[in-house]
């Protein structure tokens, strides 16, 4: 399981600037709005006022976040669906973030936190006005932490992507990786590539009829692979199918929300 020093170290300093700021901010990933909180926020945040943005709403499954946001709303108190790519950030902050925020010494600060790949270095390059972050489809690109001056009166301290250190939950892992926050091995892939097809049939087979009209013939993830790299022609020496090739790129649609608005879980599952 990947997990580079760098997060460790990120989480550090987290720990280290929490009392420079008077709230935090969690940007999740709608889709996976439990998961994509895969980090010790109760032990980090614990006296902090908290806000949840869910990013990604272009890409989920809109009455299931709604459920979301009830969720969140119950027990952090603030929550707002989001999609940063599409938003005016600046505008955003100043009408809906800058009332939450306590103020101190006539200026209101805030920490932006999210685990690798929920957006937060698209909303950050939105909110700096230019793009100044790096943004990829790599989970862990940002390693630094800088401010960010919103106004005069308001600053965002920026924080590299964090998960937390020991991954044992498979289901989880499975949605890290469809959702692009975890960097994984072949058999990572494959078992994510055989949960996604499994999850897709049972709660969005009008998913998998788009993706492919005769799906309904595959037993299992496998064929249904084989059967993808059929319809997009991914073959490879001696006319075999380029089954890694058809996982990845099925995989990689599925995170970049190709086929449309899915979510994952539900607040019930973690009752």
């Amino acid at each position: 399981m990947w997990y580079p020093g760098h997060i460790e170290k990120a989480k550090s300093l987290i720990k280290q600037n929490l009392k420079l700021v008077d709230a935090v901010i969690e940007v999740l990933d709608a889709r996976a709005p439990y998961t994509s909180r895969a980090y010790e926020e109760e032990e980090l945040f614990r006296n902090k006022k908290r806000i949840i943005l869910l990013n990604k709403y272009d890409i989920c499954d809109k009455q299931k976040t709604k459920q979301w946001e009830d969720f969140y709303r119950q027990n952090v108190g603030n929550v707002f669906s989001i999609t940063s790519k599409n938003l005016n950030v600046k505008d955003f902050f100043v009408k809906n973030i800058y009332p939450l925020v306590p103020e101190k010494f006539n200026e209101r600060r805030v920490m932006i936190v999210g685990i690798p790949n929920v957006g937060k270095s698209t909303f950050i390059n939105s909110l700096r006005g230019k793009k100044t972050a790096a943004v990829g489809a790599q989970p862990g690109i940002t390693k630094g932490i800088q401010w960010i001056n919103v106004s005069n009166k308001l600053k965002v301290l920026d924080t590299p992507g964090v998960l937390y250190p020991k991954l044992f939950n498979k289901k989880m892992i499975n949605k890290l990786i469809i959702i692009g926050s975890l960097k994984a091995m072949d058999e990572e892939l494959d078992e994510a590539a055989y949960f996604a097809f499994n999850f897709l049939k049972a709660e969005y087979p009008q998913v998998l009829d788009n993706i492919i009209e005769d799906w309904h013939t595959c037993e299992n993830a496998y064929e249904f692979i084989e059967l993808f790299c059929s319809k997009r022609n991914f073959l490879k020496k001696g006319n075999l199918f380029d089954y890694e090739r058809g996982r990845n790129t099925f995989l990689n649609e599925l995170s970049i929300g190709k086929y449309g608005g899915i979510t994952y879980e539900l607040p019930s599952e973690f009752s």
